[in-house]
């Protein structure tokens, strides 16, 4: 997911394109995906008359432009079209119909914009040429008129200065002198089919200058014919939409491409996926998707500032091409977070040198001015059609894999596995639940007496938990509590024990019975750096309960593990007067030599424990 850099970086990137086409010279207006006007410049205001503040709080700007619905649903179905020209007439605020040349371009946060050129002074010397020698002279779109026989007999200056061609170098010639050479015959053929069935044709060709500069024009050609239907002569009009060609390769690159890195963004990384699947099913071949996230670039913006963790990022990307094969695909999807692709695999074992080398590259030191940075890489890899799922879900696949190398400790790489996954869902699922019971309350404690055999006497309580289920009803710990081990609900399900129950001696307290209760501490609870603050916070919530009533047990292994952590807790634990007992004594090894080590409050031996205690025994 992109991190708030990507985000900021992004918004920068298109208000910045939109504060540029604001200003343009060309007609530019943008729409949301809910059909909202977003973008209306100064072209557009000049020329429609409607102004940006009205359009933006129309619920359907569109109608204003083309109040007749089923131009209305034609100009939309363009805007999910390809990205030809179209020509279209919207209305302006007179009602003037504004004849102008469209395209649309989408962005990649889904919105639109669509960027058009007037050709209304094209259009009036299309149908009223013969009245219009001044328009004729004047007009920036090249004029040229031809005979019957297509040979040229005029020219307006905007031809010369579009084809660099003088007038007296055009005249008697035919206009096939201009062409490209990128068209085919078919394409001529449609042309003179239309010229000859319709008298007039439309659309972008490409022509030559006199440079021998390739140059897109729009051309519409019209057949004039006399009063007795006879053919007279050919008028072509044609505009140079170069610029426009490249505005609109500008935008698609902004649209496909990082703007940092300049390799393929999500967009672009996409279509290829798609275009890989494909193929790979075709050719009866794999490929693979890998999620690769760098380690240790937060700490690089943090120390080194942001420029250096974008210069890092392209030295980055920059490494990782150079890794590529000619058909792979590298691309970034934001922050520091990339995807390659490989294509065409013959077998999975031919991507582990790749990735090797990848690793390789990306954990080489990378300097910065007169720093030096090093990152490493995880990545989380999984295959096609092995993996048979969707695009979308194969980089979900290959992002749960690499988050999986970032628990193995970085600088790795992993395949998906769908089992493992399934089973840290589960495992997800479970933790959940724990803290779902723990928020609701449906933990309770019972406490069992401890009897002394010798005399019968009630010597204390055993604080015992139980999980009151709302579907399976009272669990036993057997039932639940391994599913705390070593996660981070087994603190908190530690503390709710201890202070359920210091509240419950308080009120015992109260009533005048003054028991000792004993719980049972989990290791990794007990081996927290401030359990002791913790309990010594806890004592202080209930003043009139002497420590000496609360007695923490734990078992031995915990302690023969971590015995200088433990004794450390302990000393601290018996300054604040809570008694210690050592549970289940034994099961460890060097289990005496322990015991004789620290004072407790009490033991609870093994069966093999006090098997091999003789009477003489000291403990």
């Amino acid at each position: 997911m992109p991190d708030g850099d990507e985000v900021n970086q992004n918004k920068d990137v298109m208000g910045d394109l939109k504060q540029r086409l604001a200003d343009s010279p060309l007609l530019v207006k943008g729409f949301n995906r809910q059909g909202l006007c977003i973008l209306w410049n100064h072209e557009c205001e000049r020329r429609f008359g409607w102004h940006w503040d009205e359009l933006q709080a129309h619920p359907d700007p569109l109608a204003l432009l083309y109040p007749d619905a089923a131009v209305r649903r034609a100009v939309r179905r363009t805007f999910s079209a390809d990205s030809r020209f179209r020509e279209w007439a919207p209305l302006t605020r007179k009602g003037t119909p504004l004849p102008s040349l469209w395209v649309n371009i989408t962005l990649p946060n889904g919105e639109l914009l669509c960027i058009g050129h007037d050709i209304s002074k094209q259009k009036k010397a299309e149908t009223k040429l013969q009245l219009a020698a001044r328009v004729f002279e004047c007009s920036l779109e090249g004029i040229m008129i031809t005979d019957a026989d297509n040979r040229i007999i005029r020219t307006n200056p905007a031809v010369s200065h579009i084809t660099g061609y003088d007038s007296d170098e055009l005249l008697g010639r035919t206009p096939a002198m201009l062409a490209s050479g990128r068209h085919d015959a078919d394409f001529y053929d449609a042309m003179w089919h239309s010229l000859n069935t319709r008298d007039h044709w439309r659309g972008e060709i490409w022509n030559r200058r006199k440079n021998g500069e390739l140059y897109p024009e729009w051309l519409t050609i019209s057949a004039l014919r006399g009063k007795d239907g006879k053919l007279s002569h050919y008028v072509a009009v044609f505009s140079d939409i170069s610029q426009l060609k490249v505005d609109t390769a500008t935008l698609e690159h902004l649209a496909q491409y990082d703007p940092l890195t300049g390799i393929p963004n999500r967009r672009l990384l996409a279509d290829r996926l798609l275009q890989a699947m494909a193929r790979a099913r075709r050719l009866n071949s794999q490929l693979a998707v890998c999620y690769l996230d760098l380690d240790g670039f937060k700490q690089v913006n943090d120390e080194l500032g942001h420029p250096a963790g974008d210069r890092l990022l392209i030295e980055i990307s920059h490494r990782l091409k150079a890794t590529l094969r000619e058909y792979d695909t590298l691309a970034r999807l934001g922050g520091d977070e990339f995807v390659l692709l490989f294509a065409e695999l013959p077998d999975h074992d031919d991507l582990t040198p790749i990735l090797t080398r990848v690793l390789e590259v990306v954990s080489a030191p990378v300097t910065l001015d007169d720093a030096q940075a090093w990152v490493s890489a995880s990545i989380g890899v999984t295959f096609y059609p092995h993996d048979d799922v969707s695009a979308d879900v194969l980089l979900q696949h290959a992002d749960k894999a690499m988050y999986q190398a970032k628990q193995d400790g970085k600088n790795c790489y992993r395949f998906y596995d769908h089992r493992q996954q399934a089973e840290q869902q589960d495992r997800y699922r479970q933790l959940q639940s724990l803290e779902q019971a723990l928020q609701q309350g449906e933990f309770l404690l019972f406490y069992q007496p401890k009897v002394d055999l010798l005399n019968g006497r009630v010597s204390g309580l055993e604080a015992l938990i139980r999980w009151q289920h709302p579907e399976q009803g009272l669990l036993l710990p057997a039932d639940f509590l391994y599913q705390f081990t070593g996660n981070r609900l087994e603190w908190a399900l530690g503390q709710w024990v201890i202070l359920s129950v210091l509240q419950q001696i308080d009120r015992w307290q109260q009533q005048g019975l003054h028991l000792t209760v004993s719980l049972n501490i989990g290791a990794n609870h007990l081996l927290q750096p401030d359990f002791a603050l913790q309990l010594d916070a806890a004592l202080r919530r209930y003043p009139r309960i002497p420590p000496a009533c609360l007695e923490l047990e734990f078992q031995e292994l915990a302690a023969i593990h971590h015995l200088e952590q433990v004794i450390q807790v302990l000393e601290h634990c018996h300054r604040l007067g809570v008694q210690i007992a050592l549970d289940n004594f034994g099961s460890g090894f060097s289990a005496l030599s322990f015991l004789r080590s620290y004072r407790w409050t009490n033991s609870r031996l093994t069966t093999a424990s006090s098997a091999t205690c003789s009477p003489t025994t000291t403990i």
